[in-house]
């Protein structure tokens, strides 16, 4: 067996941990994130254990051989428990990272072998170096529109998968079957050229994700402002009714006035008070609330306000929105829109007395939306504790919601409580 010093001992966990790492930062799991990194904490210890221990007892080129057997796959069963997306999608972007893991591993095996160091230090000092890189490399550059892509491209993985799987099973054959390749030098040159038809083929893949990722932003930028332009159309049209009937009230004013005046030489005092309070209450009936300083979001409001009106469901606000600008504005009114449109939709179904929405927005001491409502029938959740819907067209709504969250590492919760069904976000 292979001389075994302290490098090539530390070594193998070391890889390993960031094989865990590369992994998590590009996946996404089926509870919140900070739950997700301990629960893959406490997965893999047995898993890392198991390994050093075989590691130590066989060597690293008979480890390498049954790795498929007592790492690859089970930690790719601890991954596929975790994920949210129990599909292509996670087996995927498990590969692509064993490939990068593997790819390290045996290109430090194979310069340490032929450098005059039989202590594997340089071994060591290769993967020291290679792997944060490749970890620092995913964070700054494709670990979030990755996931993003994730999110919202749920068919087209399987080749992706086929190809990453297809790469991980040749690294690890042919560097370690039937011995290390370092002992097979004949073989470097054929295989270089394969690992170049890897690392194109690979590139072509992030590249595809990359422009799918380019692609939804570009919708889901189109679909924001298609939104704010329908809005504000609403409260123009809002506005537009309001003064009209300003307009009207302001004409009668003199007919208002000798009715009153009459009424007062009659001494029939409470039928002008009534008389008063009628045409107060018309008036105050039109006249538009500014909820927050933003334009976008004040329309927003206004606008869905405004149609929960016409539908007979009573609004309970309060909003304390008033220094959020730009792209957040865009996407928060968005958001806004989608929860509240839904609580409206759903309570149109009830009686007229049941039917009211809560919504509650405030921006201090961090940003918190709440909109709730009562329901009747059942509402599905799946194992993510999010709405599901099977009805056509419904169900877009949470998604952009969702991803909107994702976006913002913002924390979205689902409650249902008492015959009240609530969706809350908390901003970090």
């Amino acid at each position: 067996m292979e001389n075994v010093t302290v490098y090539n001992v530390f070594s193998a966990p070391y890889a390993i941990l960031f094989h865990i790492a590369m992994f998590f930062v590009l996946n996404e799991y089926r509870v919140p994130r900070k739950k997700a990194a301990a629960m893959t904490v406490l997965f893999n210890v047995p898993i890392l254990a198991l390994t050093l221990i075989l590691y130590l007892l066989l060597g690293s080129e008979r480890g390498g051989q049954l790795a498929v057997i007592f790492y690859i796959l089970p930690q790719l069963a601890v991954s596929f428990f975790l994920s949210r997306y129990r599909d292509g999608r996670v087996i995927s972007t498990y590969f692509f990272v064993s490939g990068i893991f593997i790819f390290i591993i045996q290109i430090s095996n194979l310069i340490d072998y032929y450098s005059t160091s039989d202590n594997h230090i340089v071994m060591f000092l290769m993967r020291l170096t290679l792997y944060p890189i490749a970890l620092c490399l995913m964070i700054r550059f494709l670990a979030n529109p990755y996931r993003r892509v994730m999110n919202v491209l749920r068919t087209g993985w399987g080749l992706f998968a086929y190809i990453s799987g297809l790469h991980t099973f040749i690294l690890l054959v042919v560097f370690n079957f039937p011995t290390t390749l370092a002992k097979r030098p004949h073989d470097i040159p054929a295989l270089v050229m394969v690992f170049g038809v890897m690392l194109l083929t690979n590139i072509y893949c992030i590249r595809t994700l990359l422009s799918q990722h380019d692609y939804y932003l570009g919708q889901e930028q189109n679909y924001y402002l298609e939104q704010q332009m329908e809005m504000m159309q609403q409260k123009i049209k809002h506005t537009e009714e309001a003064e009209k009937n300003i307009s009207i009230y302001r004409h009668d004013l003199r007919h208002i006035l000798t009715t009153l005046s009459g009424m007062l030489r009659e001494r029939s005092y409470e039928d002008a008070v009534s008389y008063i309070e009628n045409h107060i209450g018309a008036i105050e009936s039109d006249t538009q609330t500014r909820w927050c300083r933003n334009s976008a979001l004040n329309a927003m409001f206004s606008a869905y306000f405004a149609e929960a009106k016409k539908q007979g469901i009573r609004v309970e606000a309060m909003i304390d929105l008033n220094d959020i600008e730009g792209d957040e504005e865009a996407a928060l009114s968005l958001v806004c829109a989608n929860a509240i449109e839904n609580a409206i939709h759903a309570v149109s179904a009830l009686p007229a007395g049941e039917r009211i929405i809560r919504v509650r927005a405030l921006q201090s001491p961090k940003l918190m939306l709440s909109v709730s409502n009562p329901y009747e029938g059942n509402i599905a959740l799946d194992d993510n504790g999010i709405p599901v819907s099977k009805e056509e067209g419904h169900g877009t709504g949470i998604r952009s919601i969702l991803v909107y969250c994702q976006k913002q590492d913002a924390v979205c919760d689902f409650k249902i409580a008492d015959g009240w069904f609530a969706v809350r976000i908390v901003g970090k």
